[in-house]
This record gives structure tokens, C-alpha cells and sequence, in this order.
């Protein structure tokens, strides 16, 4: 399996955003971590759903 889906996606680690611009960069950083974890998760499930002909 390859290292770099085992890495986390990195998401919103700021502070409580204050004002609509804040709110609205948290939720952009959000959106790409769950996307990028999403992605992740696909790619493994195609992982475990090849044929295992070590058997």
C-alpha cells in the first residue's frame, strides 16, 4: 500500500473563526481534508477489491 495514504489529510487547524472571511477560509480547508481523505478512502477500497493471487 503506498506510505502517502496513510498520511493524514490536513484540515481547518485554526482558531474559532471570528468574522465571514475566517469562517469561509475554515470551511474551503475543511472541504479539501474531506475531500482529500475521501479520495484516500476510495483508493483503498480499490486496494482491498483487487484479486489476491498469492492464495
Amino acid at each position: 500500500m503506498p506510505t502517502d495514504l496513510l498520511q493524514p489529510c490536513a484540515g481547518y487547524t485554526g482558531p474559532l473563526p471570528l468574522s465571514e472571511g475566517q469562517f469561509s477560509d475554515a470551511l474551503i480547508a475543511e472541504a479539501r481534508g474531506r475531500r482529500c481523505a475521501n479520495g484516500k478512502l476510495a483508493t483503498v477500497a480499490e486496494i482491498l477489491a483487487l484479486p489476491n493471487f498469492e492464495d
